[in-house]
Order: C-alpha cells, then structure tokens, then sequence
C-alpha cells in the first residue's frame, strides 16, 4: 500500500491503513514531515508555517482521527476572542449570543444580524453551495452586519470577501460551531504532536521515507502499477494520491484521467497569503485569545502564552496570518507594502513590538488551504476522493470534496480515502 504524501491528510490515512493491519509505505518529497502542516525550531522557539489552531478542538477532525486510532489528542484552550477596533480590543461576537450582548451592533443591527445568520444556520448548506454570501445577503443588510460577516467568514473558512465566501460553505461552518463546545484548540505541542503521532501508528505496521519526490505514475489496464521517482519504481496494490490535488494531473502527464476530474483539478485556487512569526525578547501581551482585525482582516495569536513550550522562559512567540489574494503573491512591490501595512498594524496593537523583536519569520504562502470556499469551489465541485478510470487510485487532500476546510478537509478526506481502499483491497483478488 503505497502513500504519495506526507501531510496531514497522506499522515492520517497512512496512520489509519496501518491500524486496520495494513503494511503502508509513505514517500514524502521533502525531508520533513508535515507538508504545509510542517514545524521547525530556531533559538529554542516552535515555528509553525502560520496559525495551526485546530477548529473545534476536541470535537473536530483531527480529534476524531486520533481516537480512531486509540489516541488521544490533547488541546489547549484559548481565551476567548477579540476584536480591534478603532484604537483597542473589544469581545468578538462569534455567535448568536455573543451578537446579542456585542457593543459594536445596536439593537436594530442586532436584529438585523439575526434575520441573516438564523436562516444559514436553519438552511441545509446543500441548497446554498452554489451562492455567494453576498447573494444570500441581498440588499439592506446594514454595514456594521457585514463587517461582522466578513470577519466570521475571513476566520472560519478563510474567505473574507463576501462576494466570493461560499454560502453554503460557510453555513455548514456555523451548524458546526453552534453544535460544538469549543469554537477552536491548539495542539499541546503544536503541530509537532499531531504528525509525530501520526507517524508512530504508521510506523507501527509501515514505514515513512523523506527526500522522495515521485515525478509520474506508470499506468497498466485501468491500474496504477507504479510511483516512479528518480531512477527508482514503487509498487503497491493500492494507491493513495495526497499531494495538492493541482498536482495530480502532472503525475499522469495529463493522460489517464477523465476530463471531469482534470476540469475540476486545473480550476482550483487555493487561499494564499503571509505568514508573520516574531520571536520575543520579553512579552509584550498577555492575551490567550485569537486577535482579529478587520481593515485588513488579518488574525493572530501569542502562541507561547498558549502553550510555554513554544518559546524559551521569559520570551514570547507572535505568530500572525494575513490572507491575500493569490494573484497579489506574483507582485513583489504590493507584497512588500502588505508586509510592512501588517507590522505597522501589530505595531500600533503592541506597542513596544519593534525594539522586543530578536528576529521575525515572514513567509509568503501561495498555498494556504488547498482551495477558496467560493461557490464554484464549494464541495459539490471539488475532486473526490476515486478517479474514474483507475481502479487502485484514491485521492486524499484538503483539495477533495471533503466536509470542511483546510485541516479538517484533509483529516476527513484522510478518512473517506482510508475507508474506500479497505472496501477495495477486500473486494480485489490475491496476487
């Protein structure tokens, strides 16, 4: 059983394979685990490639994977979340309730908020995947509401601009947080004992080799027959894709697969933008919760007052998110002026920031999430997780028609393509 990528989704199902009883090998093209999930130490601080909370912590996905495989994953919880808002931190209001106590929304805006969020949550997101929320919205719909919309929709599903949020995505993202005791969690130890974790089971039954890169598949009667890298050729009886699902119709040379799933492949657009990490000489906030800003929406978090472990005694990790336009990546005089509008802004948070930073970590991420939840990538138009024409061939990612998005999408996908193999590998004749 082979497994061509080692990131959340390649880790989860290699793990899951492995726990059925199934020998597993996993080829990952870099030397690190974790694809986009990836971690790194400097100085004794824990860097992580952007924010990795985990969205309803104990109830999400990453969560239910674990205890399918007998283990248990340990969450921190954070404070609760705030707002800046011209010039100081304010309650974000992140549900129903919280809308209702807010001082940033009068009554009738209130009421108003209300009349939208209720019919989302009461609507099945299968009759809303193919809106825009700004279409759902329609007209009357006071500003205060939607700058409220904007931000829930920018932190939950990563798509800020309301003409360009997914209705439908962003209503099974509320169902979720409404039905879950915790809105989000970090990982004790971060994003390091999610993959370790996940590598252990693996290894139990398999084996993980880093620094492969599989360049093609070689294909024979309606089977892959072999992952081919370099001047080596790995078999398996069955095959699991994890590797950005743009990526898979390279791997065939573009034959091989129907058009179906090429179309729904070369149109994804994945979220994209820049990832801040700012190690501390002292702390300069005490805050626990994710901080959200509005104009630029952009979030953030003090990981270190989380969890201590992420930065040595008596200093602080910052780490920060800013999501951009994919296309606004290819622009290096823009990107610059994002990067120094984004340090201006945590500078007037944190005063005292600047002359506290030892070093700063910044990353420009052109692939965040493997797709935007806009209607034309919602769910019911993403790959799924078999490719017709190819018996053996199953796709896992945070690309597929999994339920939610980015983490969860990958860790469920993990699930489907684990359970679909199992079904086939019964059902396929001995060699």
């Amino acid at each position: 059983m082979l497994v061509i990528g080692g990131g959340y989704a390649g880790l989860a199902a290699g793990a899951l394979l492995a726990r059925c009883g199934l020998e597993v090998l996993l080829l990952e093209a870099s030397e690190r685990l974790g694809g986009r999930a990836a971690w790194t130490e400097r100085d004794g601080f824990l860097l992580e490639n952007g924010l990795h909370d985990n969205r309803f912590a104990g109830e999400g996905a990453a969560a239910a994977v674990f205890r399918e495989l007998g283990r248990e994953l340990e969450f921190i919880e954070p404070g609760d979340p705030e707002f800046w808002l011209d010039g100081s931190f304010v309650p974000l209001p992140n549900s129903l309730p919280k809308i209702v106590r807010s001082e940033l929304l009068g009554w009738r805006d209130k009421a108003a908020a209300g009349r939208v969020l209720l019919p989302l949550v009461l609507t099945s997101p299968e009759k809303l995947y193919d809106l825009s929320l700004e279409e759902r919205l329609g007209k009357g719909v006071p500003a205060s509401v939607r700058r409220i919309l904007s931000v829930l929709s920018g932190i939950g599903i990563i798509a800020p601009d309301l003409g360009q949020a997914s209705a439908g995505e962003f209503a099974a993202f509320l169902r979720k947080a409404l039905r879950s005791r915790s809105k989000v969690g970090y990982p004790r130890g971060g994003t390091r004992s999610i993959i370790e974790g996940l590598r252990e089971v693996l290894e139990e039954r398999g084996g993980v080799v880093t620094g492969v890169r599989v360049e093609g598949f070689s294909v024979h009667k309606g089977k892959v027959v072999e992952a081919l890298a370099g001047d080596r050729a790995w078999k398996g009886k069955a095959v699991i894709s994890a590797v950005p699902v743009q990526e898979l119709p390279g791997l065939f040379g573009r034959r091989n697969l129907p058009l179906d799933f090429l179309e729904r492949a070369d149109s994804l657009v994945p979220t994209a933008g820049i990832s801040l990490e700012a190690a501390l000489s002292s702390p300069v906030s005490e805050r626990r919760g994710l901080l959200v800003t509005a104009d630029p929406l952009s979030m953030g978090q003090f990981t270190s007052n989380l969890d201590p472990s992420a930065a040595p005694p008596g200093k602080q990790l910052l780490s920060w998110f800013y999501p951009l336009p994919r296309r606004l990546l290819d622009d290096r005089e823009a990107l610059r002026e994002e990067e120094e509008r984004l340090r201006v802004l945590l500078q007037e948070m944190f005063p005292g920031l600047r002359e506290r930073v030892e070093w700063e970590r910044v990353m420009r991420l052109r692939m965040v999430d493997g797709f935007l939840p806009s209607p034309r990538q919602s769910r019911p138009h993403r790959p799924g997780f078999r490719v017709e024409g190819l018996e053996n061939l199953f796709v896992a990612g945070d690309g597929t028609a999994a339920e939610g998005t980015g983490g969860d999408a990958a860790f469920n996908s993990a699930v489907e393509a684990s359970k679909l193999v199992r079904s086939y590998l019964r059902a396929a004749p001995a060699d």
